[in-house]
């Protein structure tokens, strides 16, 4: 089985061209299903399609915001950017989380107005049929956006399949209003419009809080930070270790910590050590990861502060063995 710290793609280049065609093939669809829904929603005047085009819309132009932030993002470091451009991602996913969150509020004054003072929706079958054509084709796009998440972790490509996902639901949401007005339930469009920008507006904050994590530094996963401690620890020569540092940015991952030593060995042995040290946090999954480790001699002070670190991945170990049981 695959361990939790394996992130998915090998390699750079295996992330960068998997995102890269991900990209591209939401641009495709997100254009394809504008033209489309602008056709239906001028036969039938339906509010429900109204926000199901104004979804796609926008959905579009994210995704190709997407694209272009990505061919940024996957730029090689250089000199005035030594750790990369992979946070140029969260940034254009917490751009996104604010703009669809405006679409979303438009969408639900929209709906209520129409579920206030409804109107006769035309050509209701045209619409229902294009609405199962469109569900059809954003089930094969978020296959593969999900095939391309759980290799990648991309943050850009999450964003983007949370809209086609919802998307998926908005047009499910667009065919049982259709229905329902067809039956001269009139006031459902209005309804379900609404309803579909509050769900809208929620995946919004979703998007923009995990960008803000990313942002702002946020350590990995419990679980990953003890599979760290755990390759450090089971290291022979590292007695202990403190001031563990993780973050990620894109696929990129950084790992920084304090390995206490034997104080009388040479530097040569101590080095040696930490480059074993090192290989052993690859090995656990962090293949690629930026790792910066500094060595030092055990003391009173520094057994203290490992100590800390100890009991949490005791306690991380016992969680681990309470969830299996």
């Amino acid at each position: 089985m695959e361990s939790a710290g394996v992130k998915a793609a090998t390699g750079i280049e295996a992330y960068r061209r998997l995102v890269t065609f991900a990209g591209f093939a939401s641009v495709a669809t997100g254009v394809a299903f504008v033209f489309v829904k602008l056709a239906v929603w001028l036969l039938s005047g339906s509010s429900s399609m109204f926000a199901s085009l104004t979804d796609s819309v926008f959905d579009s132009l994210a995704a190709l915001i997407n694209l272009v932030t990505l061919r940024y993002s996957l730029m090689p470091a250089d000199r005035e950017h030594r750790y990369g451009h992979f946070k140029a991602q969260a940034l254009a996913s917490l751009a996104q989380a604010a703009f669809i969150g405006g679409s979303a509020v438009l969408l639900v004054v929209h709906g209520i107005d129409k579920f206030r003072h409804p109107q006769e929706v035309e050509n209701a079958l045209v619409a229902l049929g294009v609405s199962g054509c469109t569900i059809a084709l954003t089930l094969i796009l978020v296959s593969f956006q999900g095939y391309v998440y759980r290799k990648t972790r991309s943050e850009l490509v999450y964003a983007d399949r949370f809209h086609y996902i919802s998307d998926i639901g908005l047009n499910l949401g667009v065919m049982a209003a259709l229905a329902l007005s067809f039956y001269g339930h009139l006031w459902a469009d209005g309804m379900f419009a609404a309803i579909i920008g509050v769900l809208i507006l929620r995946g919004a904050w979703k998007i923009g809080y995990d960008a803000a994590n990313t942002l702002v530094d946020k350590t990995l996963e419990v679980r990953e930070n003890q599979e760290i401690m755990r390759a450090l620890l089971t290291t022979p020569g590292v007695r202990s270790l403190h001031d563990l540092k993780t973050r990620k940015a894109g696929p990129q991952y950084f790992i920084q910590c304090h390995l206490v030593l034997d104080p009388k060995i040479s530097l040569q042995d101590a080095h040696a050590i930490a480059s074993a040290a090192e290989r052993s946090v690859r090995a656990s999954g962090f293949a690629e990861a930026d790792i910066s480790l500094h060595m030092e001699p055990d003391s009173p002070e520094t057994a203290a502060d490992a100590k800390v670190y100890a009991e949490d991945l005791e306690k991380g170990e016992k969680d681990a063995e309470t969830r299996i049981i």
